[in-house]
């Protein structure tokens, strides 16, 4: 793999989380999975609730990478052995995501999340009557 040498001036970053990556350099490979279920219930108290990951099919199916068929011609000139970044700010990097400064020779990164809302069912409306009624 090509290397060069990554400057970088300044970076801040507030949140990296969840198998997400800040690579500054090279790096031939990255690979980062993140599973979740995320929980919202609407009540008073909150229960432990016995949940797992192969109950749902959205963590059994398997990736569906798309390819393609079209032809991709590269040409690179590289005369400046580096590669210059001034400041960076980020505000978070989350759910298998990838900041990279410099070569990376493969990433894959995959994030599934199951959302479960367990709110309660609705109380009937009762109809309101209308008032402006001038009989």
């Amino acid at each position: 793999m090509f290397s060069r040498i990554s400057k970088v001036k300044s970076l801040l970053s507030d949140t990296v989380s969840f198998c997400s990556t800040l690579q500054i350099g090279d790096t031939s490979y990255i690979d980062g999975i993140s599973l979740a279920l995320a929980v919202q219930k609407k009540s008073e108290t909150f229960d432990s609730v016995d949940i797992h990951f192969e109950d749902y099919d959205i963590f059994k199916k398997p990736l569906y990478i798309p390819r393609s068929n079209e032809p991709v011609v590269t040409s690179f000139s590289n005369p400046n052995p580096f590669i210059r970044v001034g400041n960076i700010n980020i505000i978070g990097i989350s759910s298998s995501s990838v900041v990279g400064v410099g070569n990376v020779g493969h990433a894959r990164m995959e994030a599934r999340v199951k959302h479960i809302r367990e709110l309660p069912k609705s109380v009937e409306e009762t109809p309101i009557e209308d008032s402006t009624n001038n009989d």
